[in-house]
């Protein structure tokens, strides 16, 4: 089944629409699915960086949109990014997508139950601290409104917010408390400081000074709240400011941002040159009234419904393949070849705490599931997240795929009617073929070209099948790779 988002939705706010073409793998094909996904892990060795490669249920999504980039505008492509952000399912053979669920708002909605905490004997010596800084607090609030007007807005008390914005905003990479509290040279430190600013920094010294050795427990919830709220916001509100970039989607909206570390031109001139090619050679005989008997390189057979193999539409007849080839023939052998393997990889944009910018930060996350209910200073869930962290779970997401071009095939057939067979396809002018579930071509624009010649001496025809040409190294924004397989990372396993 196949979906688009709907008009002007950010991929963390759509809503998927389905529309009625299946492309759900049926599990019966495993075997093909791991023919394919070892040859391609053999092909593409060099590559894999040590991760294994996994089969990959190709499903509403489709298959992968390579051309990441749009050449008219250079923003990235949104057919790209809503597939590479979309979470995937834990625990599942194939791996498959989620559709509808977005990695970047299960992160959002983890980080955002979070909260950096102190140990009950921790909070009670800032505490203890804080009390006897009291004038000192005092004096600070009064030259901050003297020189800068209103406190800053924050999500704790005035005091806590000017010491936030001090450190995180007036020094370039930010700083922190006890750094400021023993500088030598303060305004250096504070390269951000705006003129009117200046007359502050004693009154701040002084008051971190009367914190004394506490100022470092100050810090730890001060800056590593400030930190996930910097994270909070390039997500919930992402702007260029904080990593996020644009799409092609016309909105003019910023997404959180991924990182694509395979080149584009990389990706192409793969799928141009036709490296690494991998093929697999089936004989297909009926099984039984809804199942072929199929059999990779000779080995082992095994049945697969009609519908999850191999289907040929000829001309008005859309199940020519099973029709007219296999149903009438002694022997059919298709061999089909994937050409242009590579290994496509991408993550999410890692969150910086010196640029304060980018979304993705796991050590809160993986910190508050430690942590529990303990009585620790650290990060905690101050709500419970509601997401399931175990192996069965949706806390996953991709970062590698295994693609090449759409393929061609070759289909030989030992059948009486093999003269019927090649006239068949010389008078035809629309061919379109679909291989396990998927359909490779079809309409005037993407239909598979197609020859036919045969052998009166062995009652033999074959019939060649190639792609169209937008399914070969194509160069726009609807151009997609078959899959081979998948590299999955589940952040908190």
């Amino acid at each position: 089944m196949s979906t688009t988002l709907e008009k002007n939705k950010a991929p963390h706010e759509a809503k998927l629409v389905h529309l009625n073409m299946s492309a759900v793998t049926p599990p019966a094909v495993s075997p093909i699915m791991e023919f394919l996904r070892g040859q391609a892990a053999t092909a593409l060795s060099a590559s894999l960086g040590g991760l294994p490669l996994v089969n990959f249920n190709t499903g509403g999504l489709g298959n992968f949109p390579y051309y990441y980039t749009d050449p008219r505008t250079t923003n990235f492509n949104i057919s790209t990014y809503n597939w590479i952000n979309t979470n995937v399912l834990s625990n599942n053979a194939p791996i498959q997508q989620s559709s509808g669920s977005y990695f970047s708002n299960q992160v959002l909605s983890v980080l955002s139950k979070i909260q950096y905490s102190l140990s009950v004997a921790d909070q009670a010596a800032l505490n203890a601290a804080k009390s006897n800084a009291t004038n000192q607090q005092l004096a600070v609030l009064q030259a901050w409104q003297a020189n800068m007007g209103p406190f800053p807005t924050g999500t704790g008390n005035p005091i806590d917010n000017i010491m936030t914005t001090i450190a995180s905003t007036w020094a370039t990479p930010a700083t922190s408390l006890y750094a400021i509290q023993t500088s030598v040279n303060l305004r250096a430190l504070l390269n951000n400081a705006p003129a009117s600013g200046q007359t502050i920094l004693p009154v701040v010294v002084s008051y971190l000074n009367a914190l004394g050795a506490s100022v470092a427990l100050s810090n730890a919830v001060l800056m590593n709240n400030s930190y996930v709220a910097m994270a909070l916001a390039a997500l919930q509100t992402p702007t260029a400011a904080n990593g996020g970039f644009l799409t092609n989607d016309g909105t003019g909206k910023y997404y959180p941002a991924y990182n694509v570390s395979t080149p584009l031109p990389t990706i192409i001139s793969n799928l141009q040159s036709g490296s690494n090619p991998i093929s697999i050679s089936m004989n297909v005989s009926i099984a039984n009234a809804s199942e072929y008997s199929v059999s990779i390189q000779g080995g082992t057979a095994f049945n697969i419904p009609f519908g999850g193999f191999f289907g040929l539409s000829v001309g008005g007849n859309a199940s020519y393949f099973h029709d007219e080839i296999v149903q009438n023939s002694s022997s059919v052998n298709v061999q089909m070849t994937f050409t242009g393997a590579t290994i496509v990889n991408f993550s999410p944009a890692p969150f910086n705490q010196a640029t304060q910018q980018n979304w993705f930060w796991m050590q809160p996350i993986l910190e508050a599931i430690r942590n529990g209910q303990q009585d620790v200073s650290g990060y905690k869930f101050a709500v419970a997240p509601g997401i399931d962290f175990s192996a069965n779970g949706p806390f996953g997401l991709l970062q590698g795929v295994a693609m090449t071009n759409y393929p061609s095939a070759v289909i030989t057939i030992k059948s009486s009617n093999y003269q019927s067979i090649q006239t068949t396809f010389q008078q035809t002018v629309s061919t379109s073929v679909s291989f396990l579930g998927i359909p490779l071509g079809g309409g005037s624009e993407s239909t598979y070209s197609h020859s036919a010649s045969s052998s009166a001496s062995d009652s033999t025809v074959v019939i060649t099948l190639n792609p169209p040409p937008s399914m070969v190294a194509g160069t726009s924004t609807s151009s997609v790779g078959w899959i081979m397989g998948v590299q999955t990372n589940y952040p908190v396993q």
